[in-house]
């Protein structure tokens, strides 16, 4: 069995070689691994993510549900959710200056163990899953982690390779084709 971290590198080589631009995957691995480890990890033992996104990332956000549990794939579906109010409520509780604990009670009584997995700019959104114990979710915060920058050309496109390297790895990992220790 293949550690995450060989199978990561070598999976981008292997891109790179049929003409699959990731090498940029390469130099922000040890940035990206063990937030990718954790939240495949989460999933396998039975933790549910919740897709989060700021309002010009939010076709990303249908990209993933669309994408992630496609009936024909002939696996499991994965506990990975998107909430398309909950934008709404974040927001509008943010506007009115109000408390997010509202929000955080109704997320707890629907699901047990749940963590965001949040992409866009650092706004009301971000502050919410950063916010006390969902700071164990993946944050694809713009600007603010060295992975992604708001001004690259090329940013939709990095988005979209990061998701197909982490859906490959989850079917891996479900497959106990790699371990998740880095």
């Amino acid at each position: 069995m293949e550690n995450i971290s060989d199978w990561f590198l070598n999976t981008i080589r292997d891109d790179e070689k049929k003409g699959i631009a990731s090498g940029w995957l390469e130099e922000k691995r040890f940035l990206v691994l063990p937030h990718m480890s954790r939240t495949l990890k989460h999933i396998l033992e039975g933790g549910s993510v919740i897709v989060l996104t700021d309002e010009q990332r939010e076709w990303f956000g249908d990209y993933i549900i669309t994408h992630i549990n496609q009936h024909h794939n002939g696996r499991p579906f994965f506990p990975i959710v998107q909430i398309k109010h909950l934008h709404d409520m974040i927001d509008s509780s943010n506007k009115d200056g109000g408390s997010f604990m509202p929000i955080v009670n109704m997320l707890d009584m629907m699901y047990s163990n749940y963590h965001f997995w949040y992409i866009g700019k650092n706004n009301a959104r971000a502050n919410f899953v950063k916010n006390n114990r969902y700071q164990q979710g993946w944050h694809w915060i713009f600007d603010e982690n060295d992975i992604f920058s708001s001004t690259d050309e090329k940013l939709d496109y990095k988005l979209l390779n990061l998701f197909k390297l982490f859906e490959r790895a989850l079917l891996a990992a479900m497959l106990n084709k790699i371990s998740l220790d880095i």
